[in-house]
């Protein structure tokens, strides 16, 4: 892979796929039926599950919020599993802000529009454009109600964006196994 190099590539045992369900509740929807589970290491801090072949959640560590698991936006626009993610919380963005974040930009308080979904400091968010398609994953840095009442500043860390190596990795992955 040109964009980003695997490190590891390692097929999980049924324990680890039961402890993973424990661990991660709200991706245990996705866990429950699978027959394969293999985790993928990218880097240090970074790591891609595939489950049954494609590629549906990635952990991350980011230092100030501490060990996360995501779903992958391959999972939301492109998986028939999406229907199994739980719901998220939501940001939506205005359009001047959508091109910044695609390219990797973090989530400033004057673009963001609505927010849908209870969330507080260090939650996965979603962040969706006008049309309500989701762009990017986030995690926030500060509970709903302190965002609402700021002006300005950064309030999501963009963890994983349309385009990005996850993105086209994931994209690579599944081309392959067909």
């Amino acid at each position: 892979m040109k964009y980003i190099s695997i490190v590891k590539r390692v097929r999980l045992s049924n324990r680890d796929v039961r402890e993973l369900r424990e661990v991660w509740k709200h991706m245990s929807p996705l866990l429950e039926e699978a027959d394969v589970v293999e985790v993928i290491q990218l880097r240090e801090r970074l790591s891609l599950y595939l489950i049954d072949g494609e590629p549906l959640i990635f952990k991350t560590e980011e230092e100030a919020l501490g060990e996360v698991a995501v779903p992958t936006l391959y999972l939301i626009h492109k998986s028939n599993k999406a229907s199994l993610l739980p719901q998220f919380p939501k940001a939506q963005v205005d359009g001047g802000a959508v091109k910044p974040i695609i390219n990797g930009a973090d989530v400033m308080r004057p673009g963001v529009r609505q927010i849908t979904g209870e969330f507080k400091k260090g939650d996965v968010v979603f962040i969706v454009d006008e049309k309500n398609r989701v762009i990017s994953i986030a995690c926030a840095l500060y509970d709903r109600g302190e965002i609402e009442q700021m002006q300005r500043g950064k309030v999501f860390v963009n963890l994983h964006h349309l385009g990005d190596d996850i993105w086209r990795l994931s994209l690579e992955l599944v081309k392959e196994k067909s």
